[in-house]
């Protein structure tokens, strides 16, 4: 990897790190994007493209969520109640996303991730549920998204943090609450997706590259996790000090570019 490339990787992990903690996303918005770009220039075969950055990109996502949850545990938000309802729905629904990711062709992952930075950057700008938390929620209801979230954030290679927050607050989860339990939710499904991601690279006949570790670019991984598990509890500190909702809304504006710049490559 040349320097160049390094340097693009390690500032990829600076954003990826402060969206993981101050958003409750993993970063892979930003880094699957980003991977899509150098990889062809690092060597990864064109076909390998897409899949390696999905993988690579979940594979940092473990590291820069771990730093987060560990912040956001602190503040102690992370309620048992929902961990025990929604991460094991997480967990699942990763492993089958990362199964998928397989199976999809690239152009079709290309156009899908593409889709989903449009539905979700919509979904960030319209106003978040109001009112007191549901006293009751259904179980049902709750593994159901949950493992629907971890499927579409194990195929296009996300935290799942700007699916599952939303998704917590429409139950009326106070949005603090929500992006805590979303941080260690997002390391879970990280961790689901690499161990598919690992096994499925190491059955292949070929995994595109001596640096890959099954469909994992290490050197990519490496210098974007560095960067991005420093500045996940500096992400996770300004989320109690600055205007959330007016991020949102930047975030939203910039997710809607990199979508249309996917759909004209």
């Amino acid at each position: 990897m040349t320097l160049t490339i390094a340097l693009w990787c390690l500032s990829g992990g600076v954003v990826a790190g402060l969206l993981a903690g101050l958003l409750g996303i993993g970063g892979g918005l930003v880094v699957v994007p980003l991977l899509i770009y150098l990889l062809p220039i690092i060597g990864v075969e064109p076909q390998l493209v897409v899949p390696t950055a999905i993988a690579t990109s979940l594979a940092t996502i473990c590291m820069t969520t771990a730093s987060a949850a560990i912040s956001h545990s602190r503040t102690g938000l992370m309620a048992r109640f929902w961990l025990l309802r929604v991460l094991p729905g997480l967990s699942v629904g990763a492993l089958m996303g990362a199964y998928l990711v397989t199976v999809v062709s690239p152009d079709s992952l290309r156009i899908i991730f593409a889709v989903v930075l449009v539905l979700l950057s919509i979904r960030m700008m319209l106003p978040a549920p109001q009112g007191e938390p549901r006293t009751t929620v259904s179980k049902r209801l709750l593994a159901i998204g949950a493992t629907l979230i971890g499927t579409i954030s194990g195929l296009v290679g996300i935290g799942g943090g700007a699916l599952t927050v939303p998704f917590l607050q429409r139950v009326r989860l106070p949005v603090h609450q929500a992006i805590a339990i979303s941080s260690l939710g997002s390391f879970v499904i990280g961790c689901s997706s690499v161990v598919m991601f690992i096994a499925i690279g190491w059955l292949s006949e070929d995994n595109g590259s001596s640096n890959a570790l099954g469909l994992i670019h290490l050197p990519a991984w490496l210098a974007i996790s560095i960067t991005s598990v420093l500045m996940a509890p500096v992400g996770a500190k300004l989320a109690h000090k600055l205007p959330v909702k007016l991020l949102r809304r930047f975030f939203a504006a910039f997710l809607i570019v990199v979508a249309a710049n996917l759909l004209t490559q």
